[in-house]
């Protein structure tokens, strides 16, 4: 019988597994809806004897597991609670605040040099479709990571005005079937570009109606470390293939551009060919307890390029987030009514 793709369902964790191989359970999980159709297969690596001599010729005659991959995206409208979410495990130093039902998360990025943890916080997945005896699929990811986030908003009036897009890498490590029954949907509250608020060096961009639309982003470029003593998906069985023991933060990477209307007075080109530096703001809110805010403590222009859209003279600007010797790169407020996240 065919299957489609509607019927698959996705819970993760809201809160941080005690390490990368103890998998969430159910109560710590959420099931949330998302818009891409792409499944985290765990992929599995392997090689062979062909280039090994002693065979009387050059082809295979033996393939060996190597190391098991996870991977994914979760792309979704832009909501309280998965903005929170996106912010405490992509940036991952997490200080909550506030009383039932009002959760205020403010998120920084780990900074090791200061003793912070070289590894994120880490959440299990789950995927199924028509679990139970004759299930089509039903599996839980282990030991996974937000590897980056892309936070996009546009013009328009729809949901996707506002989107918030999150890449994941995984241990390898999977179970299935999952034995996790999957907890009811969580109501999400919705967050669009209409109540966009943007000021970049001083400059509001709403108040003059000039934005139409930008893109801001994290990028830990996590490395898989299967250093030895890692394990494998069958505990004790090298045949099995090996599962990173930990996902270390890379050369990690802050991204801000938008495209604004082009008019007298406008201060972008000035600013690029000064090199000077302010800092940039931008606020999404669904109410006053159900919010985003981020912070580029230290902005600088990369390039701008003057063009078109929509018959429109427009400007196209780059920025080079940079440290703040005060407030760092980059500081994320998000408000819901959710607690724990991140925890």
């Amino acid at each position: 019988m065919p299957v489609r793709m509607q019927e698959i369902r996705i819970c993760f964790g809201f809160r941080k597994q005690t390490d990368i191989g103890t998998p969430n359970s159910a109560a710590n999980m959420w099931q949330l809806r998302k818009l891409n159709p792409q499944f985290a297969n765990p992929r599995l690596n392997t090689e062979n004897d062909a280039l090994e001599y002693g065979k009387g010729h050059e082809f295979a005659v033996q393939s060996f597991a190597t190391a098991w991959e996870t991977a994914g995206t979760l792309e979704k409208y832009l909501t309280a609670e998965f903005a929170a979410w996106a912010m405490a495990f992509g940036l991952g130093k997490v200080v909550k605040s506030g009383t039932s039902p009002n959760f205020t998360y403010t998120c920084t990025p780990l900074i090791p040099a200061n003793g912070d943890p070289d590894e994120p916080p880490y959440f299990s997945l789950v995927e199924q479709i028509r679990p139970g005896a004759n299930a089509v699929l039903d599996r839980l990811m282990v030991g996974c990571a937000v590897n980056s986030w892309t936070l996009q908003v546009s013009k328009g009036p729809g949901r996707d005005n506002a989107k918030l897009s999150v890449e994941f890498l995984g241990s390898g490590k999977y179970v299935e079937p999952s034995s996790i029954t999957m907890p009811s949907p969580t109501v999400e509250k919705l967050i669009m570009s209409a109540s966009l608020a943007l000021s970049v060096h001083g400059t509001d961009y709403v108040a003059s109606k000039r934005i139409v639309s930008l893109e801001a982003g994290w990028n830990n470029n996590l490395m898989r470390d299967y250093y030895p003593g890692s394990g494998f998906q069958s505990s004790g069985d090298p045949t099995s293939g090996a599962i990173a023991g930990r996902l270390l933060l890379g050369n990690r990477q802050a991204t801000l551009r938008f495209v604004a209307l082009f008019e007298a007075g406008a201060q972008e080109l000035t600013r690029l060919r000064n090199q000077s530096t302010g800092t940039a703001v931008i606020s999404l809110s669904h109410n006053t307890n159900n919010s985003l805010e981020l912070t580029f403590h230290k902005v600088a222009f990369a390039s701008v390029e003057v063009g078109e859209t929509d018959g429109f003279v427009t400007v196209a600007a780059e920025c080079t987030p940079m440290w703040d010797d005060t407030n760092g790169v980059l500081s994320a407020v998000a408000k819901c009514n959710v607690d724990n996240i991140g925890q």
